[in-house]
């Protein structure tokens, strides 16, 4: 069994990756509490204010999850931290029930234990690696897929089934690749904010943070939630391991792989229940 190198008796970054994605489910849940200020027609009262104030405040914490993530992968691998998307559907799904009132079903608690349970197993079987190492040819490559993805999805001749998978995969591989980008801003400039303007990847990780943003309207457009949720959340967390190997020349185990097979497949069962 592989040496806990850190990861098991640090814990800092593994609770800066869990809280990256409870803000991205908080902030959510929150903006589906005040969408009622949408399209409001009648007289702007307390009411109006109310949902507009929780709708902004949803806004500001989804969108604040990049502090902690860069924490996180500052010591973690982002084949590591895309998978707390997972949690991220943990705590989605509790929420909902304890502030929407949506149903929570039983088999909710065993898919979200074994998330929690695939989280910790990736982290005690990750090797250590150096990151010094970045491939650019390896980052173009697996940069065009979701462009590609994009571009088929207004195909004429494919189904509305069709063009949402297409348009979901982009989705979820343009974020599993800001993951990477990130990654990359932290590796060569650490914390230092300013220096991040000068990357091209602050560009990259805006220009796919903007692509997966459009994608998921189009797909969401196109075809139902029970297609566009398991195929975007799958596409986020296991876009990064190709990334691992081609990008930062990370080995990956064979228990890693079948973890996050677990992990995929347990956000999926959830998912199929809304």
């Amino acid at each position: 069994m592989p040496a806990a190198t850190g990861k098991m008796s640090d814990l800092f970054p593994i609770f800066m990756a869990l809280l990256a994605y409870s803000c991205i489910s908080a902030g959510f849940v929150l903006m589906k509490l005040g969408i009622g200020w949408t399209g409001w027609t009648g007289k702007r009262n307390r009411t109006f204010y109310r949902y507009l104030a929780l709708w902004v405040t949803g806004f500001i914490i989804m969108n604040i999850y990049g502090v902690p993530s860069a924490i996180a992968l500052k010591r973690l691998p982002p084949h590591i931290v895309a998978a707390f998307a997972g949690w991220g559907i943990v705590v989605l799904v509790f929420l909902a029930h304890f502030l929407l009132k949506e149903k929570i079903h039983k088999s909710d608690f065993l898919f979200s234990l074994a998330i929690v349970a695939g989280i910790f197993l990736l982290n005690f079987f990750e090797k250590p690696a150096s990151d010094n190492v970045i491939d650019i040819r390896g980052m173009i490559f697996l940069g065009l897929l979701p462009v590609i993805l994009f571009i088929l999805g207004f195909g004429n001749r494919l189904s509305a089934r069709m063009k949402t998978a297409l348009f979901a995969s982009a989705s979820g591989i343009s974020a599993a690749l800001m993951v990477v980008f990130l990654k990359m801003l932290v590796l060569k400039y650490h914390y230092q904010i300013v220096l991040y303007f000068n990357s091209p990847y602050l560009y990259l990780y805006i220009g796919f943070a903007l692509l997966s943003f459009i994608a998921l309207q189009m797909a969401i457009k196109n075809g139902p939630m029970m297609i566009i949720g398991p195929v975007q959340y799958s596409a986020t967390i296991l876009y990064p391991l190709p990334a691992a190997f081609f990008i930062f020349h990370r080995s990956i185990g064979f228990i890693q792989f079948l973890v996050l097979g677990v992990i995929v497949y347990s956000v999926v069962a959830i998912l199929k229940k809304r």
